[in-house]
């Protein structure tokens, strides 16, 4: 059985081996994800100030941490959500059934917030 990611794969059709791609552009080769950049920039500033680069990401962290106790979380949810990507939101359509539905099918199958 198929491990359930969350997403909607309703529209995904298998691509077969040596049919040519179907997003031939697609992403180009050495292009550098988010994750790749703030790791290499972690090392960067903790060469320059004799710290591990977890020594660093620890500071950013805490950092973040103490702003979004002050209940500015912008800096800290940004960082979290593109390293380990963002959690799905899922708002309560029906108060008197309590049923619990994502946007993504809400806007999908037409229904109001």
């Amino acid at each position: 059985m198929a491990k359930n990611t969350g997403k909607n794969t309703d529209n995904l059709i298998p691509w077969k081996k040596g049919d040519p791609s179907p997003n031939p552009s697609g992403r180009p080769k050495g292009q550098r994800n988010f994750a790749t950049i703030h790791r290499e920039a972690l090392i960067k500033i903790g060469e320059s100030n004799n710290k591990t680069p977890e020594e660093i990401e620890n500071m950013i962290n805490e950092v973040g941490l103490k702003n979004a106790l002050k209940g500015d979380y912008r800096f800290y949810k940004d960082t979290q959500d593109r390293i380990h990507g963002k959690a799905e939101e899922k708002v309560d359509v029906r108060g008197d059934v309590n049923f619990i539905i994502s946007k993504e099918i809400a806007e999908k199958n037409n229904i109001d917030i």
